[in-house]
């Protein structure tokens, strides 16, 4: 007797908890995304039929690049959602397939959603409560008082894979999904470029500038893995860009593996390949952002980012003087400081900033 009245009024608490589950789940309306979804997701240079939802590279690359370049790809560096919702509350629920962050970056860096609105020109930021968990959670509370359509922006992690996701918004809001107008830029690079180590993937360098200029943005930054690989490059090349970014000279800097002759012809060989197909878009070459910068003890590790940037600047030299609309940013146009990295190379957000800045700097006297 005393068992079957037990089971019965756990029968009961279960049919009751069920009920408020559902009852919360009803208060909200869930966006799962889906394949046919990609459409959705930007800062990718080639078509929707082509790559998978949260990739960057395309599928038909999987057989021409090096395994940890298709690896890096997978991370979702750069992709951004564009909507717009009169909701008050945002939340953002995904899973991610690898750790969850690194001993020199954060979770919310590696692994972290961002969200910002946009109200006429100015861009503002909302933050969001979070749990690192199987699934991980971004609440956004009390971010739209009076309730009127707001355009918003939510950044992908930087340095993880994401798996799946969900945009949710109470039942009674609306939510619409913004195209992404205009030709992009497109930024071929390293760790730096594909976020190590912002504190958040909203202060990436090429989500800052992304922002600053209202561009669409491409970010194909590999970490340890910006090479200038042909694959790569004729990807780019076949892109109708606004501005085309080589920044893959933190990557080159071993005298072994790239000596100056090898150096100098893979950097001839990028500018070759984009100017082939791309006779007037503008190209940036970047130095190494350190190597130059006052305050770092590390001499050796200094004089090899400065050896570097001397025979890109060489070849800029030589190559200006053969192509048209060729720009170089130099490591004193950027002027990272000792305050400006976590280590040897990666901006903190201080150096971010200051890459973000610089590119503006060099953009706005191209435009």
């Amino acid at each position: 007797m005393f068992k079957s009245t037990l089971s019965q009024i756990c029968c009961i608490s279960l049919l009751l908890v069920s009920g408020v589950t559902q009852a919360q789940n009803s208060k909200w309306k869930h966006y799962d995304f889906k394949n046919e979804d990609r459409q959705h997701i930007h800062g990718v240079i080639t078509s929707t039929q082509e790559i998978a939802l949260f990739n960057r590279l395309p599928t038909s690359l999987e057989a021409s690049v090096r395994q940890p370049v298709w690896a890096l790809g997978k991370n979702s560096a750069g992709l951004y959602i564009d909507f717009s919702t009169d909701a008050d509350s945002i939340q953002v629920n995904y899973q991610v397939a690898g750790p969850l962050a690194m001993p020199h970056m954060p979770n919310i860096g590696v692994s972290g959603v961002d969200l910002y609105a946009k109200d006429g020109r100015n861009w503002q930021w909302a933050y969001g409560s979070y749990s690192f968990k199987d699934t991980i959670s971004y609440q956004f509370n009390s971010i739209n008082k009076n309730a009127q359509s707001k355009q918003y922006r939510l950044y992908l992690p930087l340095y993880n894979t994401v798996k799946n996701l969900a945009i949710s918004i109470p039942a009674n809001r609306k939510i619409t999904f913004s195209a992404e107008p205009g030709d992009p830029i497109i930024v071929y690079g390293t760790s730096i470029a594909q976020g190590a180590c912002a504190t958040r993937p909203g202060l990436a360098w090429t989500n800052i500038l992304g922002r600053k200029l209202n561009a669409p943005m491409v970010n194909l930054g590999f970490s340890g893995n910006g090479r200038l690989e042909q694959p790569i490059l004729d990807l780019i090349a076949q892109a109708k860009a606004r501005i085309y970014i080589l920044d893959c000279i933190p990557n080159l800097g071993s005298l072994k593996d790239y000596p100056d002759e090898v150096l100098d012809s893979l950097l001839e060989n990028a500018v070759r390949t984009l100017r082939a197909k791309n006779a007037k878009t503008a190209i940036i070459l970047t130095e190494h952002s350190s190597g130059e910068n006052g305050g770092f003890l590390n001499y050796l590790k200094n004089e090899e980012y400065v050896r570097s940037s001397k025979v890109l600047q060489r070849c800029f030299n030589r190559l200006n003087n053969k192509y048209k609309n060729l720009y170089l940013l130099t490591n004193k146009d950027i002027g990272l400081d000792l305050e400006s990295t976590v280590d040897y190379a990666h901006p903190n957000d201080i150096g971010m900033m200051k890459h973000a800045e610089a590119y503006e700097r060099i953009i706005n006297r191209i435009r």
